[in-house]
């Protein structure tokens, strides 16, 4: 069999290319890390996609604050740090009286900078600044995923959102964008929750926490302290998984769409399984839709098998997607098991160390995955991420055309070399300028 090599920049229509300079061109004048790495580079223009690959942003850079000035409470300087790699102004926001993540967040939401986090659980958290336009960009693409799926908006559904309240406020606005386009009526009650406020600060400190644990400098009693909130944490979302569990029995044979994590819903298949729900008992045509992966949780192999068996969910129904915080637009999984790329974001494949276009050979290319996501609005919307993929340029099987993904994809993080891209170091470099002027 012959293999043919080809390269991702021939791949590349004009008209993106076009546009991504039009973006680039746009952003430099507004991005000071972008500007001062586009001058490091020498890059004037974007006519391939060789071009676009140095100004890449690792994923890394939007955690790449000194964690000193967290623990601290310098606020100006998390300002000013964010600031550098923000379309818009940051530095200037009035950050008098705030106390912690949750209290800086808050104020800069209040300045219409809708900083995105991620939880933090392994490890250090990235914050991103986002807008409205970013926000609404998220809705939107979710609504259309779902109708790609063949599960456009309509109220004809109970929703049993699974996971607890954060009170981050985007994944509040991506829960009510669903219910008000999918949910029929209020006679699935949802849970009674009080406000939460102190999600940030809660992460923060059992990230401390464990590395205290690690280094043998937490106390007996600090930790005892410690994990009687984490109990009573725990304890808050059984409270809710038990009540959605009689709820889902109530309503066992009317259509009922569930958002959630694969953790938090192997864990409510357990419960009702627990009050004597079988395979078969709950006949609704569910639908389910997926964000985030296991977090480091361990479930059964066949953990989706049970899940789906018991709450009557076929692959028709489930949206599973391919996403990260860094990009607005999810790539839907079809029914052959691959993540279909959307039109607004550009799929490239890197080599391990993110310095260059990995090689296509018959059409195929495996590498680090990197985005530019032309919705982006409140930063510079290239990113390097920390996972490999195997992704293909051509026609699925399932007969639709363009880029896709295959679903064995994995971080470099996990893997034994680790996840090391090579201008990480870089780019770290220049936003501790920033801070430090």
């Amino acid at each position: 069999m012959s293999v043919t090599t080809s390269s991702q920049s021939a791949g590349l229509a004009p008209a993106i290319v076009e546009a991504l300079d039009a973006r680039f061109q746009e952003r430099r004048h507004q991005v000071p890390v972008l500007a001062q790495r586009a001058k490091a580079e020498g890059v004037e223009e974007i006519r391939s996609a060789e071009d676009l690959v140095p100004l890449l942003f690792p994923h890394t850079t939007y955690k790449s604050y000194p964690e000193t000035i967290v623990a601290k409470g310098r606020w100006k300087q998390l300002n000013r740090w964010l600031d550098s790699v923000s379309t818009y102004r940051v530095a200037d926001v009035d950050v008098a009286g705030v106390e912690d993540l949750d209290g800086w967040i808050a104020r800069l939401e209040e300045h219409g900078h809708l900083v995105s986090s991620s939880s933090g659980t392994s490890g250090k958290a990235s914050f991103l600044n986002k807008t409205r336009a970013d926000r609404e960009a998220s809705g939107q693409n979710l609504l259309d995923s779902l109708t790609w799926l063949g599960l456009p908006p309509s109220r004809e559904w109970h929703v049993c959102p699974v996971g607890p309240d954060t009170g981050i406020s985007s994944a509040i606005y991506i829960r009510d964008v669903f219910l008000a386009n999918y949910r029929k009526d209020d006679a699935f009650p949802l849970p009674e929750s009080k406000p939460v406020t102190d999600h940030h600060r809660y992460m923060a400190r059992l990230g401390a926490m464990r590395r205290a644990i690690a280094d043998g400098t937490a106390s007996p009693d600090e930790v005892a302290a410690f994990d009687a909130e984490g109990a009573a944490r725990q304890a808050d979302v059984e409270a809710r998984l038990h009540f959605l569990a009689d709820q889902i029995i109530a309503h066992r044979d009317e259509n009922i769409f569930f958002n959630s994590m694969f953790v938090l819903l192997y864990r409510l298949n357990e419960i009702l399984r627990e009050k004597g729900v079988k395979p078969g008992d709950i006949t609704g045509l569910n639908g389910l839709q997926v964000a985030g992966g296991l977090k480091g949780m361990t479930l059964p192999p066949d953990y989706r098998e049970r899940i789906f068996e018991l709450l009557n969910i076929q692959p028709s129904r489930f949206l599973h997607y391919y996403a990260m915080q860094e990009v607005n637009l999810r790539s839907v999984k079809c029914l052959s098991g691959r993540y279909h790329v959307p039109a607004g974001l550009t799929l490239l494949v890197l080599d391990r160390n993110g310095e260059a276009l990995a090689p296509l050979s018959d059409g195929q290319v495996e590498g680090r995955a990197a985005f530019f996501d032309f919705s982006v609005d409140g930063r510079w919307g290239a990113t390097i991420s920390g996972d490999r993929i195997l992704a293909e340029f051509g026609r699925c099987p399932c007969g639709k055309e363009g880029p896709t993904v295959l679903e064995d994809i994995t971080r470099y993080k996990d893997l034994p070399d680790g996840d090391k891209i090579t201008c990480a170091g870089t780019m770290d470099a220049y936003v501790r300028g920033f801070i430090e002027s």
